[in-house]
């Protein structure tokens, strides 16, 4: 809300315009001649009468609507009986009471709004109440305005209230051109007969979260959260026999002495599309995703925290343990998260509020920005400028990439820094840098410490590569740690406690394992088998290549995906840069290793015989 003196500055200039603009039509309206002449001095003095009266009116209606006393509460129409008896008439209320015993029943009146709530509550054995649902009923009409059930209690974001997450990005006709320009550019439509491939399932499963979505927007998550299962389950499979195939061909043959002569060694873009038009969708996808996010977007509580914590940074406090009351758990992600924050906020300094956040803006289009960049140099580099530009427009127009975009959140920074490492990835000390500075942002990209460890392109000892990796991941942590002690000992203590231990004891409807507990035991069985994945990798394969390591990465962050109790469609993009390495380029088959040739036996030892008993 603006403050009266800005209010009182606008009416100001609001009311000087108008009396001048007045002023003047009055004088070409009685005279048209005069429409560009010099006014006359009567005619000067009575602008002047206008513009000061104008300002007295303005001034005057500002002071009283400043010190005008309080409206006295109103009173409500309805009775609390009445309100019951309106709520009861909702089949979605009686839905979802029907398997479950009411305790009891209550109903409360916000003067303010005008607005009953209707609350139906539950008890279990040990005494604790739940709110099972509640009906809100408007005191003019006596019309149910709202119904919210189960997490929508509790969780606003369970509500499906139109656009809160992204809003303009969620109209069916941005979303679906989006997805066209997504798919069709990747497929091989001049190839008729390739359409029939795993190239054109892989894509379409990325794009079919879009169904979870649909759900999730309507606030019906106990479809929602069932329906992004599938997805997941059968990219990380995907991917993981991505991996397996690439290791299989790589193996020798029998009989095999020399290399097998392979198709090429540079991957090339899959699709049919010229790299003249490559360009122009590309420029079409990021004039889409950044246009959206300038005019019609909005900014959740991820990019919130981040402005919170950048203001907290630059006035020498750690941002653990000292969020507002609007933001409480907006302190549960890694220090990089807020540093990032620091020069847009510092260039759009927070007002204190929930507002537009111009910093958020600014920071998720830069992330956004470090994605496209290194996707496109990665793919120039593997392959061409070709390559390149099909990777950064998948990325550009893949819908969810621009839904992270369109809501300001800091997932694109995670991504961005994964896809920095495996442009550094020949450089171990990059390599960890990258990964550490990705860890810095949010933790699930930890399960890709072993696998990152090793040395791609070829293998090499490990004592060369593990000690320069683990360099670049204390530099990491010497990089963004300081955030930590800027409150010492305190500091250190609030982070592990609002980080980690916020995560581990999180409730979620937003995942099987949290809309069923009872799952507690799946659930962790699932995580033991990610873990196990993750340390097998340290030693599988022996040949570690691009399309294996990307594969691979892929496979183990959907993994951990698949075991978290808080799962958003935000976290998509932490695994979609090694899906579209593994799953865009047409990669050739690999050099299969060389197998020993067997060495003769020695001419000594075949012409003389061996005495026995010397």
């Amino acid at each position: 809300m603006r403050s009266p003196r800005r209010a009182l500055a606008a009416l100001m200039v609001t009311a000087a315009v108008a009396a001048l603009w007045g002023g003047a039509a009055g004088a070409v309206a009685q005279d048209p001649s005069r429409a560009v002449s010099e006014p006359t001095p009567a005619e000067a003095r009575g602008a002047a009468r206008d513009l000061v009266d104008a300002i007295a009116g303005k001034a005057g209606e500002i002071r009283e609507s400043l010190t005008a006393p309080a409206a006295a509460p109103r009173e409500p129409t309805l009775t609390d009986d009445e309100v019951t008896a309106i709520a009861r008439t909702s089949d979605e209320l009686a839905e979802w009471v029907e398997d479950r015993t009411i305790f009891r029943t209550a109903v409360s009146f916000d003067a303010e709004k005008g607005v009953h709530t209707y609350f139906a509550v539950s008890k279990d054995e040990e005494g604790d109440e739940t709110v099972e649902a509640q009906v809100l009923v408007a005191d003019d009409s006596g019309q149910i305005t709202e119904v919210r059930t189960g997490p929508q209690v509790a969780w606003m974001m369970a509500r499906g209230y139109e656009g809160a997450f992204g809003r303009a990005i969620n109209r069916p006709a941005v979303w679906l051109s989006l997805c066209v320009l997504f798919l069709l550019p990747l497929l091989p439509l001049t190839r008729p007969r390739r359409l029939l491939s795993w190239r054109t399932l892989d894509l379409l499963v990325l794009l079919s979260f879009s169904v979870s979505l649909i759900w999730f927007n309507r606030g019906e998550v106990f479809t929602s959260v069932p329906l992004q299962y599938p997805p997941m389950v059968y990219l990380g499979v995907r991917l993981a026999w991505i991996a397996v195939a690439r290791v299989r061909a790589a193996r020798p043959a029998p009989g095999d002495e020399a290399p097998a002569p392979a198709r090429g060694r540079r991957p090339a873009f899959g699709g049919w599309a010229p790299t003249w038009l490559l360009v122009t969708l590309l420029v079409v996808s990021l004039a889409l995703r950044f246009g959206l996010n300038a005019f019609d977007s909005n900014v959740i509580d991820v990019g919130y925290a981040g402005v919170i914590g950048a203001d907290r940074i630059q006035q020498g406090a750690t941002p653990y343990g000292t969020m507002p009351s609007d933001c409480g758990s907006c302190d549960t992600y890694g220090p990089l998260n807020y540093i990032a924050y620091v020069p847009f906020e510092f260039a759009q300094p927070w007002t204190g509020e929930w507002d537009a956040l111009p910093a958020a803006h600014g920071a998720a289009t830069m992330f956004d920005i470090l994605c496209l960049g290194g996707l496109l140099l990665l793919g120039w580099r593997m392959s061409g400028l070709r390559l390149g530009i099909g990777l950064a427009l998948a990325w550009a127009a893949f819908p969810f990439t621009g839904y992270a975009l369109a809501t300001n959140s800091n997932d694109s920074l995670v991504a961005a820094m994964l896809i920095w490492g495996l442009v550094v990835a020949r450089h171990p000390a990059g390599r960890g840098l990258m990964l550490g500075l990705a860890l810095a942002t949010k933790f699930a990209p930890a399960i890709l410490l072993p696998l990152w460890s090793r040395h791609p392109f070829p293998r090499r000892p490990a004592g060369r590569t593990l000690l320069p990796f683990a360099g670049g991941l204390l530099g990491a942590v010497v990089l963004t740690g300081w955030v930590l002690l800027l409150d010492g000992g305190d500091g250190l203590r609030a982070f592990w406690s609002r980080t980690i231990g916020y995560q581990l004891g999180r409730e979620s409807p937003f995942s099987l394992w949290g809309q069923y507990p009872d799952l507690r035991p799946v659930q962790i069985g699932l995580m033991a088998l990610v873990a196990v994945a993750g340390l097998i990798v340290l030693r599988w394969p022996r040949r570690l290549d691009m399309l294996t390591m990307s594969a691979l990465s892929g496979a183990l962050l959907i993994g951990v995906e698949l075991t978290l109790t808080h799962w958003f469609y935000l976290y998509i993009p932490w695994f979609l840069p090694f899906a579209l390495i593994a799953m865009v380029p047409d990669w050739p088959q690999p050099v299969r290793a060389q197998r020993p040739a067997a060495e003769p036996a020695p001419a000594q030892a075949i012409a003389e015989p061996v005495a026995v008993g010397t």
